[in-house]
């Protein structure tokens, strides 16, 4: 690239109505960004949260690059810019998303429909139009503010970071859709407030009328598009809520809303749901109607049926022709743990074989409140019944919290079979089937106890293999005794399979009550210890036995052989890498995708499919803005805005790497913090919460002190990554067991110890990226937007690619990277900003 001439500094601005307005837009930015995670969750599935954050950066990244080719233009009317994008600001939160419902994108049919592709992109850039417009905000004021940019860089973080802790108790009070409407509220309140700020000064009083002629205009456009165009999410026809829906009487009979997700409870006469119910049921007449049922759903998936219960323990003879039923018969359990109890199928089915003791286990709060609230009556008040006791809490928050011992821990169908079959959790974090958590179960099992787990059906196998591989992996860690085979009982019917690990091995009487409850409702062993291949595949035929050879295989000595050759990753998962229902497998990708056209939907993984093409339009797209405006810099031929020093090819390409770099690097541990301190916080809302608003007004408090340290040498970025490794190597090392130690703690000492660790590193993590703003203001004060793009645009590639690298490799690998990509970034600013 051809030297550029210098011309003039711009002047600092870096004032109150600056401050303010940055910090209402970065709030109002972030507290949307969490309502189109919840938007898409309700109208399509959770894995669109990688989406959302990688449109975010995008929009940000665009600003950057528009900004780096327009600045000159604008800079003399700065304070009107910004109060014109504040309102389109505004007026684009409820209608982006609005207008991107209408595009009526269907991730399910990327694989197989190419035009589905193009929905997707369109769906991707009317979604970021709030994140460009938001970004020229922010990036209008970092540019002006000059060697002032870290302190508005800290305003930023610290704005969004109390959008974050406002947002999630907003969500108690309204549903998503209507707090759209709040995010544009702010901003115009924010411009409104900074405008007060310019009394006393040259013109301040006909530049405050148009602000507030503006604002005003903006809210009305604002009021309008939300009545005529309502942000109503477009919910996917494959959900269950709309399939329910179809029923000719079906009707939604309550709505609440909560950050944990909108539940939703439906009626109909013609509700039945038990899943993998025998087709042996009803033959002899006796008790063959199943009780009338409402059905809970939980962002329009999930059904949990309620059913009506009198008292008559007679009506639930339906209940004892499920798999799930197996354990009453191999054992006679007193005492149940129910974990994810919902609408009570499974707390009834241990009413009815006269368990005396059943602790229900219900995470969501909204749920529970139905049953002891409005559908107490209809079920029977279930829960409340003297044999049940109700614990709203997360699973392994509870049994670290308890010393009581379970002749049965239950753990039954917690998706949808729609989600499950398709793949759609491959990429969602679940820490109930980790190693770890298979443990603690066991531990919290009397001797005679048994850890039962239900899953939807698939073929060829995978998730009960998964189960079975992990529970050898509990069991071989714990040394319980005998071998750990002998402890697996594992049957299946014609929709679900049912896994039985057992705390001592099963004895023979043990086998054979199995398999008379199998023989007695036409269900299929699938595998015990010493089980001959002509016991299996009897009912529900299929062309091989494949569940009993996948079986034998994982506990045979051949079982490395096997899960390095089977056509998907059904290996045991553990805490750091907590991805069930991931099976995706680069290897075999080609022989799968070839198989594709032949066979069904649930040949593929698409949570992660959709993940990756995020990722390959993150890719495209952010190079695009970072190439293009130098293209359209040099096809202008326009004077460089530069002072002190010319534009060479090897200064722009060390100002792309440092702030690529970074960028990625921040991206990767964000998502590694993310999903890591759900299992302490017990629930993914408050681990958004708290990592993302702790991340941010930390690293904002850090990016405050840069001046003073940098100011002392160049050195000092030493102290940023060496505490950045220093923690990381801690967190892998110690954190693990920390947080174990911790999970019995209130929820405020662990709320405490969350914000303790995380501060402490977000606070360095504020030194890299306003250090290298400080230095662009000095010696390249044009190039700043399009380094402040270019980072943008590189974090949308980091947090899509760290989301992939999480899944694959795990949160303490990432976290390694991210160590190295800091380090990288410290070596290009010694070698390229030294001076």
């Amino acid at each position: 690239m051809r030297p550029v001439e210098k011309t003039a500094r711009p002047a600092t601005s870096a004032g109150p109505f600056q401050a303010i307005l940055l910090f209402s837009t970065s709030a109002s930015i972030l507290t949307y960004e969490i309502l189109l995670m919840r938007l898409f969750s309700i109208g399509q599935w959770h894995h669109f949260v990688y989406m959302v954050i990688s449109m975010a950066l995008l929009g940000y990244g665009a600003a950057g690059s528009i900004l780096f080719i327009t600045f000159d233009r604008i800079r003399g009317q700065l304070e009107t810019w910004l109060v014109c994008l504040a309102g389109a600001t505004a007026v684009s939160f409820p209608l982006a998303f609005s207008l991107s419902q209408r595009v009526g994108l269907d991730p399910l049919q990327l694989v197989w429909q190419p035009a589905e592709w193009w929905s997707m992109l369109l769906t991707y850039l009317l979604m970021a139009i709030p994140f460009v417009l938001a970004g020229a905000i922010v990036g209008i004021v970092l540019t002006a503010s000059g060697e002032q940019a870290h302190r508005m860089y800290a305003v930023d973080l610290m704005g969004a970071g109390c959008g974050v802790l406002v947002i999630v108790p907003a969500l108690f009070l309204s549903p998503p859709r209507t707090l759209l409407l709040g995010s544009g509220c702010l901003v115009l309140a924010g411009t409104l407030c900074g405008c007060l700020t310019w009394g006393g000064r040259h013109k301040a009083g006909g530049r405050l009328r148009f602000a507030a002629f503006t604002t005003l205009i903006a809210a009305s456009l604002l009021t309008l598009s939300y009545i005529k165009l309502p942000p109503t999410p477009r919910i996917h026809e494959t959900k269950a809520l709309p399939m329910t829906l179809s029923f000719p009487d079906a009707r939604i009979e309550t709505t609440t809303m909560g950050p944990m997700g909108m539940v939703q409870v439906v009626g109909s006469r013609l509700i039945r749901h038990a899943p993998g119910l025998s087709l042996n049921f009803g033959l002899d007449d006796m008790g063959a109607n199943l009780p009338e049922q409402k059905a809970i759903f939980l962002d329009a998936d999930g059904l949990s049926p309620i059913a009506r219960f009198s008292g008559n323990l007679e009506e639930l003879a339906y209940l004892d022709f499920t798999t799930t039923a197996l354990p009453y018969h191999v054992r006679h359990p007193a005492g149940v743990l129910v974990i994810g109890s919902g609408g009570g199928s499974d707390v009834l089915l241990g009413l009815k074989h006269g368990a005396r003791d059943i602790v229900a286990l219900e995470a969501n709060k909204q749920i529970a409140g139905l049953l002891l609230g409005p559908y107490a009556e209809f079920s029977g008040h279930l829960y409340s019944l003297p044999e049940v006791r109700l614990q709203t809490r997360e699973a392994r928050q509870f049994l670290h919290t308890t010393n009581a011992k379970f002749d049965l821990i239950n753990i039954s169908l917690l998706d949808s079979p729609v989600t499950s079959a398709g793949g759609l959790h491959s990429a969602t974090e679940s820490f109930l089937y980790t190693t770890e958590a298979f443990q603690l179960y066991l531990s919290r099992l009397k001797d005679s106890g048994i850890l039962s787990i239900t899953r939807w059906l698939k073929l060829p196998p995978r998730d009960s293999l998964r189960i079975i591989a992990t529970a050898l992996d509990a069991l071989r860690k714990m040394r319980l005794g005998g071998a750990p085979e002998a402890h697996l009982l594992f049957i299946r019917s014609w929709k679900t399979a049912t896994i039985l690990v057992s705390k001592s091995p099963f004895s023979p009487e043990e086998i054979d009550r199995a398999v008379k409850f199998c023989d007695d409702r036409s269900f299929d062993l699938a595998y015990f210890a010493g089980m001959p291949v002509a016991r299996a595949n009897r009912y529900d035929v299929l062309a091989s036995p494949h569940y009993f050879n996948g079986a034998v295989a994982l506990t045979g000595p051949d079982a490395p052989f096997f899960l390095d050759n089977y056509v998907f990753d059904v290996s045991a998962i553990s805490d750091d890498r907590p991805y069930f229902s991931h099976f995706f497998r680069w290897d075999k990708a080609p022989a799968l995708f070839k198989q594709l056209r032949r066979e069904w939907l649930p040949m593929i993984e698409l949570g992660y499919v959709f993940i990756l093409a995020t990722l390959v339009q993150a890719v495209l797209a952010g190079g695009v803005l970072i190439l293009l405006p130098l293209v359209i810099h040099r096809w202008l031929n326009r004077p460089s805005r530069n002072a002190g020093q010319s534009l060479d090819f090897m200064t722009m390409l060390q100002t792309l790497l440092y702030f690529g770099v970074v960028g990625m690097a921040f991206m990767f541990l964000e998502m590694a913090l993310l999903p890591k301190y759900t299992l302490l916080l017990a629930h993914p809302v408050y681990s958004a919460a708290v990592v993302l608003s702790t991340l941010l007004v930390f690293t904002g408090l850090g990016s405050i002190s840069v001046r003073r340290f940098q100011d002392r040498g160049i050195r000092f970025l030493w102290i940023s990554v060496g505490v950045i490794f220093l923690w990381v190597g801690f967190h892998t090392v110690i954190g693990d067991h920390l947080f174990s130690l911790a999970m019995g703690w209130p929820f405020w000492g662990r709320l405490g110890l969350a914000v303790l660790f995380i501060s402490v590193l977000a606070f360095f993590l504020g030194w890299p990226f306003p250090s290298g703003l400080r230095v662009m203001a000095r010696k390249f004060p044009g190039l700043l937007p399009w380094a402040w793009g270019a980072n943008g645009c590189a974090s949308v590639i980091g947090a899509v690619l760290g989301k992939c690298l999480a899944v694959s490799i795990g949160f303490r690998a990432l976290m390694l990277a991210a160590c190295g990509l800091y380090l990288l970034a410290l070596v290009i600013f010694h070698r390229g900003f030294r001076d």
